[in-house]
């Protein structure tokens, strides 16, 4: 864990200092949600503060929310990026299909964003992640159930968001989190699992990793971009179909 010694030099208050670096390493990236902070001996120690300064400085953090005290013990970094749109709403919103063409449209600008920095950008410990996110997906797509597919698809796309390193990138994707899920779900229904229709899927969700892995910026974004326009397709084919009958 990337945490440096304290100065003694230093005119802030020690429990401030500590605080801040706490705030800069979850800014960064370099502690990320669910992370868990060190005891707090050992923390102390890396720190070279006292106990009771850097118990100052983590009931602060507690109390501005960017950490909370685990089951076991200890802290773990909150997730402060958490959604600002609930699954109610984003059933209501995609429901309407000028808004779910908005929303497509919007996640084409961020995603396609995302996969450039997130190219560029991404340290070992994030391809990893991505890797993790990626495989986890392919596994889900092959299995007979699909259940989570819809989650393990979103899950894909906010690793590569959080690989970016852009705190206010990651912020608005991890915020809209409800409503890119519902979103996945509904496409997903909307194709009814179709084998051909989820290879094709699957095989652009492979374009952007290899993309992003291979740190070809301007590969990801056209993967990227190439992913959202057949999601886009797909849901202007169906918004053309007539509507059944309804029998009274």
């Amino acid at each position: 864990m990337p945490f440096l010694p304290i100065q003694s030099f230093t005119r802030k208050r020690l429990s401030d200092v500590v605080s801040d670096q706490i705030k800069q390493l979850i800014s960064d990236g370099a502690l990320m949600p669910g992370d868990r902070l060190p005891a707090e001996r050992d923390l102390a120690t890396q720190l070279g503060v006292s106990r009771p300064s850097l118990r100052e400085a983590l009931i602060r953090l507690e109390a501005d929310g960017y950490i909370e005290t685990s089951g076991r013990g200890g802290f773990t970094v909150v997730d402060v990026t958490a959604p600002i749109i609930s699954k109610p709403l984003a059933e209501l919103l995609l429901q309407n299909p000028r808004t779910s063409a908005d929303i497509l449209e919007l996640r084409q600008g961020l995603e396609s964003i995302s996969t450039v920095y997130a190219a560029e950008r991404a340290t070992p410990a994030d391809l990893q992640k991505i890797t993790e996110a990626f495989e986890a997906l392919k596994a889900g797509s092959q299995s007979q159930d699909r259940v989570n597919l819809a989650e393990l698809d979103a899950a894909f796309h906010l690793a590569i968001a959080d690989s970016t390193h852009n705190i206010a990138l990651a912020h608005v994707m991890h915020g809209i989190h409800t409503l890119i899920r519902e979103g996945m779900r509904q496409y997903h229904r909307l194709i009814d699992y179709d084998d051909a229709m989820e290879k094709q899927l699957m095989s652009q969700h492979q374009a952007i990793y290899d993309a992003v892995i291979a740190r070809d910026a301007q590969k990801a974004r056209k993967a990227a971009e190439r992913h959202l326009t057949y999601v886009r397709e797909m849901y202007k084919d169906d918004a053309a179909r007539p509507s059944p009958s309804v029998i009274s």
